[in-house]
């Protein structure tokens, strides 16, 4: 048997091969009756289509570049693959994830783009760009959409999460609760990258300076970079450490992210505090464990935040312009039991 080619499929179908190629290809000018048609008829045809012959007739690769900071398997990073893929997918694409890991790492992915000719468009997920980085983003015949970058400098669109906002809303909540004493904890640094995340402590201080709190009431706990620790259950114990030197003691503390708050409550209980009697905790993401054991965090949803952002690739590879560019979204304060009333 030969075998089976577009035009066999166009011949099925009863459309041409122009078509059957452009309705393979998820191009948007054809329409849904038309396409279904052409994928039923190569269905049944066991037609397999040509991805490689498809790229070089229209000039494009079908894939997408997904630059995340450390680790597939952490719940933003996997989160933000599944919301890109569900969009991206299904219109044809291919998501291709990168990992920085180190600045070194970053800068030679930045160093490549100019002459990386194998994807149509490239997202960052929650890494701080430089100048330099940003400037090579401008540069670029492809669309560049930034995921919780803390800048939209570069970006053709972005997707920002206001991390302000949080945390107005997170000290707002100590301060009505009658906490007077406060600090953030922030987690060990993965690697010598600035993320997102590591910025929150200096909005949570401007925060709590705006809603009146005094210099000496407030405090950021910084435990430095993973690297200075034989183990995650060190960073803990210098955690607690920090917190007990601290005079007067801090009755409520906001930690950088839900990974790092639920073993530190444990950690902390393992000391003689108590959560929240003693001690009030606030966490940052919303995770799937936070709502098990009951943590008081600021939700934040990245696989709506990463189909928002695909969606606005989508817009741009295919030569269009979002609505709305640069979207801001605003996480929500989840009150459980880690948090009460200062005693």
């Amino acid at each position: 048997m030969s075998r089976v080619t577009i035009h066999d499929v166009a011949l099925e179908a009863g459309v041409s091969d122009s078509t059957v190629s452009r309705a393979l290809r998820g191009l948007d000018r054809v329409d849904d009756s038309t396409r279904r048609k052409v994928q039923e008829a190569s269905k049944r045809l066991h037609f397999q289509f040509s991805r490689n012959a498809s790229s070089l007739a229209s000039g494009k690769t079908m894939r997408v570049s997904l630059l995340l900071a450390d680790s597939l398997n952490t719940w933003f990073d996997s989160s933000v693959l599944q919301g890109a893929y569900e969009i991206l997918s299904p219109a044809g694409y291919d998501v291709v994830p990168s990992l920085a890991g180190t600045s070194e790492r970053l800068d030679g992915f930045f160093d490549r783009l100019p002459s990386n000719g194998n994807v149509d468009g490239i997202m960052v997920g929650s890494i701080n760009l430089n100048a330099a980085q940003s400037n090579i983003l401008k540069q670029l015949s492809i669309p560049s959409v930034g995921l919780d970058s803390r800048t939209i400098d570069g970006f053709d669109a972005s997707v920002l999460l206001d991390d302000g906002q949080a945390m107005i809303d997170a000290v707002g909540l100590l301060k009505n609760m009658g906490h007077r004493h406060i600090a953030f904890v922030g987690w060990p640094a993965p690697g010598d990258l600035q993320l997102s995340s590591q910025l929150r402590a200096d909005t949570f201080i401007k925060a709590a300076l705006e809603q009146g709190f005094a210099d000496d009431e407030v405090h950021n706990l910084s435990l430095g970079k993973a690297s200075d620790y034989r183990s995650k259950e060190d960073a803990l114990e210098a955690a607690v450490a920090q917190l007990l030197s601290l005079y007067p003691r801090p009755t409520a503390i906001c930690v950088e992210t839900d990974g790092f708050a639920v073993p530190l409550i444990a950690k902390l209980r393992h000391f003689g505090i108590r959560v929240p009697e003693d001690m009030s905790v606030i966490g940052f993401d919303d995770n799937d464990l936070a709502s098990v054991v009951g943590l008081t965090t600021i939700h934040q949803n990245p696989v709506e935040m990463a189909r928002l952002a695909a969606r606005k690739m989508l817009e741009l590879m295919r030569g269009g312009q979002p609505d709305e560019p640069h979207a801001v979204v605003r996480p929500i304060l989840m009150m459980r039991g880690t948090t009460a009333a200062a005693r």
